[in-house]
């Protein structure tokens, strides 16, 4: 039969001696565990703080950044006069020159002083102009008529002015007969992402962009554009997909620049 031993059949002596090292490593273990675990939560909210505060900083970042841009930085919007060409320059009406030459004495070198320069009778024929009957007084007084061809004037204008009209390819919205207008604005808009950044600052805002529209109503080239700056990529690269009605001018598509406006709310 096998014998079955319980500690209340054993001598006391030796189970005395079991007892103190149990306790005495017991009491080692709890006091380990205790470090232990006070280790564990001190690491824990140690990197937990880190975390806010690295976040914090960094939203400090961004909004100091948007705070020190300056108007400076700014592009100009385009003159209203943008890719225009000046308007002619009329001609100013002015009487025909007269030879003053055989009126008007020329310095001459001293040594050549002895030679004189005296026009012949012919020329001095030509001369309309009328001469004092007292000599030449250096001044030149004509009380006459001037007679101007207005009609070649007026044609020189009339040239011009058609030459001006056909030289201007370019136009802004208010000057044509009709402006062209967009036909997939909410479809941009719905396509667009809010950038990162702006969300971690919670920044909000308006950008309005400035496109020049083609006669077959594409976008060809972006213009100005104004508003935070941390939305202004996101509006240039989505704003070249914007579709639109041709500007007609004269009843013909001509190339048109357009403002559009693009607003961005947090929800």
């Amino acid at each position: 039969m096998s014998a079955i031993f319980t500690l209340d059949s054993l001598p006391s002596s030796f189970t005395d001696e079991l007892k103190l090292p149990y306790r005495k490593y017991l009491k080692k273990g709890l006091i380990y565990s205790i470090i232990l675990h006070i280790c564990v939560v001190a690491a824990y909210g140690g990197a937990h703080y880190y975390q806010m505060y690295k976040q914090e900083q960094e939203t400090k970042n961004i909004q100091q950044r948007i705070i020190n841009v300056s108007l400076t930085d700014l592009e100009p919007p385009p003159s209203a006069l943008d890719e225009e060409t000046p308007p002619p320059k009329v001609e100013e009406l002015t009487a025909p020159t007269k030879d003053l030459e055989a009126l008007t004495p020329q310095p001459v070198a001293k040594e050549k002083a002895d030679v004189e320069t005296i026009k012949t009778q012919k020329e001095l024929e030509e001369i309309k102009t009328p001469v004092s009957s007292t000599g030449d007084t250096g001044k030149f007084n004509y009380s006459g008529v001037v007679k101007i061809e207005d009609k070649k004037i007026e044609e020189k204008i009339i040239k011009k002015e058609i030459t001006e009209e056909k030289e201007k390819t370019v136009y802004q919205s208010f000057e044509v007969e009709k402006a062209p207008e967009c036909v997939n604005l909410q479809q941009v808009r719905s396509s667009m992402v809010y950038p990162p950044m702006a969300i971690e600052a919670q920044i909000e805002g308006k950008v309005t962009v400035k496109v020049l529209v083609d006669p077959s109503g594409n976008v060809i080239k972006i213009g100005s554009i104004s508003g935070p700056e941390v939305f202004r990529d996101e509006v240039s690269s989505k704003s070249m997909q914007l579709q639109f009605t041709p500007g007609l001018q004269n009843g013909k598509p001509v190339k048109v620049w357009v403002t559009v406006p693009f607003s961005f709310k947090l929800n």
